[in-house]
């Protein structure tokens, strides 16, 4: 799928000022010039402007209706129903995770999502191991982000 540069420039546009929005509440820091709302308010600023940009760009190459472009993949059967097993299993990881925890539960997840998508398992087996124990070190103990955890691997935190 292809979203036509005037969508996108709409897309970003109404993105900034969404941003800018939700940052108009943010407190000014008692004797500063700026708050917390500074930071906030400068990024929809310049991704607001890079959105005018892009739907100006898009108006003089010709395009008049904001639309979608699908990818020829789309025409498949097969291609579609690999897509929906991915998002059938991420359901389940979100599903299953509070309860078996989420090294078990991510690595059965990305070992079928790879087998699914037609990675050997020869690959598909170290990929999800060194990938699970690799994002449970970098959330769980480098920033601290609580995951789920399993009772029978509970020796590893």
């Amino acid at each position: 799928m292809r979203v036509t540069d005037l969508t996108l420039g709409l897309l970003t546009l109404l993105g900034g000022i969404a941003i800018y929005i939700s940052a108009w509440g943010f407190k000014a820091i008692p004797g500063q010039a700026y708050g917390a709302g500074t930071m906030p308010r400068a990024i929809a600023l310049v991704t607001a402007l890079t959105g005018l940009f892009i739907i100006v760009k898009a108006v003089i190459a010709g395009e008049r209706l904001p639309g979608l472009k699908l990818a020829e993949w789309t025409a498949s059967t097969a291609a579609l129903a690999r897509m929906a097993a991915v998002l059938v299993l991420i359901l389940a990881y979100i599903l299953l995770s509070p309860v078996l925890g989420f090294l078990p539960t991510a690595f059965a997840v990305m070992v079928l999502a790879m087998l699914v998508l037609r990675v050997r398992l020869i690959i598909a087996l170290p990929v999800s191991l060194v990938a699970v124990v690799a994002i449970q070190q970098a959330f769980g103990k480098l920033l601290l982000v609580p995951l789920p955890r399993s009772s029978f691997l509970s020796f590893l935190w």
